[in-house]
């Protein structure tokens, strides 16, 4: 299907643009941007009267199997610590999954995220008594939905050997199959993979070792959490007499497509290598203030900060508004314009990823659009569309979302809506069922 989007602002983030334009859309992309442009007979036209569209938002650590999480049942006692909140809730959560909910929590959360103007995820996901095939699980919930993502499995040694074992030929199985699915389809594909780990105090020298070893294999980065709580930090200079991202390094898992999510407790020389090896840092704001593990020093990641939800949903734009506010009660030198960088980078880390341009809305980049119905009593411009971001814009002001050229939400509707969430909800009572 082809549309001539007319008389719409069309609004970018780094650098900052707010502009008055018509675009063509056809075989997935921007065929055609301009002033003023005369529609085709065979294409739907779209009068947008001046409302907004931006390029869609993207998620850069996020955990889907969370989706099933919301008023879960309490755990069988308050944690007192972040070790606890992973082994009380998190951990226990993850090792009731199966089949059914795996496929379930994804659909919802991907469902969310489209409502939400995010058309990019990359998940972080882990069932450990469901291995083999889950992110292919993962793969066909996301795609039902039209979202595109990056998807790796949690490589761990919390289960034993096997289970680290299961994980790491499951981030192979997925690797390979998304090096192949383009020229199986002859369509560019939706899916990518990295090599994804938990962290550091979960992984022996061996673990990591493989996990290394799987990135050179595949030519592909490493999705990890680092530092997230102190407990990370002082198990690396514990045991190994090292920072957590110096032992990255030492063991070969730091590339230009790694993902360190959250680098709350990383010290500078950390943050130096980090930086040297080119890696993106995924701040998540949300999380970060739900466990109480701190603040991170955003300010001294440099220019690859990305963020993310880390499973608390898949609004960014709640997330970026979060990250200006803790930021401001941190007293960080960051401010709206920054986080209107970051966004930015997300797309820009997407854009890397899928070898495409899902940032700058020209003509040849890949029609992923999110349709603004935001009405303002103040002028929106270049020069103060970040203030826009913090103080006005939201989800709720998203009208349509679109992937690849093609409508996934539009006029605040999915043809999944009813399906998506009942069957959802069936599903979570099994999985709460298991929890009590």
């Amino acid at each position: 299907m082809s549309y001539l989007l007319q008389s719409a602002t069309v609004i970018t983030f780094d650098p900052p643009a707010v502009e008055r334009a018509d675009l063509r859309i056809e075989s997935g992309r921007i065929a055609e941007r301009g002033p003023s442009i005369e529609p085709n007979e065979d294409e739907e036209l779209i009068d947008l009267n001046g409302k907004f569209i931006m390029p869609g938002l993207v998620c850069a650590h996020t955990h889907l199997y969370s989706a099933l999480a919301r008023g879960m049942p309490a755990p069988p006692r308050a944690p007192t610590n972040f070790k606890e909140i992973l082994e009380l809730i998190w951990w226990r959560l993850d090792r009731a999954l199966d089949e059914e909910t795996i496929y379930w929590s994804a659909m919802a959360g991907a469902m969310d995220a489209a409502r939400a103007g995010t058309t990019c995820l990359f998940d972080h996901h882990a069932s450990p008594s469901y291995i083999n095939g889950s992110l292919q699980i993962v793969r066909e919930a996301i795609e039902k939905v039209g979202l595109r993502a990056v998807l790796c499995y949690e490589v761990t040694d919390r289960g034993g050997v096997s289970e680290r074992d299961q994980g790491l030929k499951e981030n192979r199985a997925f690797l390979n199959w998304s090096s192949r699915a383009p020229s199986v389809t002859n369509q560019p594909s939706l899916f990518r993979a990295m090599v994804g780990a938990h962290a550091s105090f979960t992984l022996s020298d061996e673990s990591l070792d493989a996990c290394a070893g799987l990135m050179r294999e595949c030519d592909a980065g490493l999705h990890i959490h680092a530092a997230e709580d102190l407990c990370d930090a002082e198990d690396a200079k514990a045991k190994y007499g090292m920072g957590v991202v110096e032992r990255l390094a030492k063991h070969g898992a730091l590339n230009e497509r790694t993902i360190l999510a959250h680098g709350v407790h990383l010290s500078d020389r950390d943050i130096d290598i980090a930086d040297s090896a080119g890696v993106w840092f995924a701040h998540n704001p949300r999380s970060n203030m739900n466990n109480q593990v701190g603040y991170a020093p955003v300010a001294k990641f440099g220019e690859r900060v990305v963020l993310g939800t880390d499973g608390i949903g898949a609004d960014v734009f709640e997330e970026a508004h979060f990250a200006f506010f803790n930021g401001r009660d941190a007293g960080s030198v960051l401010g709206a314009k920054d986080w209107l960088r970051v966004l930015g980078n997300n797309q820009k880390m997407a854009s890397e990823t899928f070898g495409c341009d899902l940032a700058s809305l020209k003509e040849g980049s890949t029609a992923d659009l999110v349709f603004l119905d935001y009405y303002s009593p103040t002028p929106l411009t270049a020069d103060n569309l970040a203030w826009h971001l913090v103080f006005g814009i939201n989800s709720a002001s998203v009208e349509s979302v679109m992937v690849n050229g093609t409508f996934v939400v539009r006029d605040r509707r999915h043809s999944l809506d009813d399906e998506a969430y009942r069957n959802a909800r069936a599903a979570t009572e099994k999985l709460w069922a298991k929890l009590r």
